[in-house]
C-alpha cells in the first residue's frame, strides 16, 4: 500500500517536472506574410522604434555571439518551447538598413526576447518566433 503511494507520487512528480518547460506549445504558423523584412508601408507591422529613419527593403538581421543572423520570414514550428529566453536584444542600428555591429543588436527593434535553435536563434515578435540564420560569406 504505501509502495503505490510513492509510485503515484513519483510518477506525478515527474509529470509535472515534464511538463513544467512547455507550458503552452507554440502554435505553428505557416503564413510568413510581412515578416522578414521592412517596408515603407504605413500598414507594416513590423515595429519602428526610431523617428525619422529611412527604412528599405532590408531584410531583418541580428547579431549574437558575435555571428550575424538574418530572417527570411520563417516562422518556427518547435512545440514545447520552454519559456526562458537565452538574451534579449538590447541595442538597434542607427539605420535600419545596416546589419548590425554589436551583440544584442539588431536593425528593426529592441526589447524581443530569443531562444536558440538548432544553429539558428528565434525570436520572439509579435507573439510569434521568427527564425534568423546564420548569414555565411557565400549569402554576401
Amino acid at each position: 500500500m504505501k509502495k503505490s503511494r510513492m509510485t503515484i507520487a513519483l510518477a506525478l512528480l515527474l509529470a509535472l517536472t515534464l511538463s513544467g518547460c512547455g507550458g503552452s506549445a507554440a502554435k505553428e504558423n505557416t503564413d510568413n506574410t510581412g515578416i522578414g523584412t521592412q517596408s515603407t508601408d504605413d500598414t507594416a507591422t513590423l515595429p519602428d522604434t526610431t523617428e525619422n529613419r529611412p527604412v528599405g527593403d532590408a531584410p531583418m538581421m541580428i547579431m549574437v555571439d558575435h555571428t550575424l543572423y538574418r530572417s527570411n520570414g520563417e516562422v518556427s514550428t518547435v512545440e514545447g518551447r520552454c519559456g526562458n529566453m537565452d538574451g534579449e536584444i538590447t541595442s538597434q542600428t542607427a539605420n535600419g538598413t545596416d546589419a548590425p555591429t554589436e551583440d544584442d543588436q539588431s536593425n528593426f527593434g529592441t526589447g524581443y526576447g530569443y531562444q536558440f535553435g538548432d544553429g539558428t536563434v528565434e525570436v520572439l515578435i509579435d507573439n510569434q518566433w521568427i527564425v534568423f540564420r546564420p548569414i555565411t560569406d557565400s549569402d554576401v
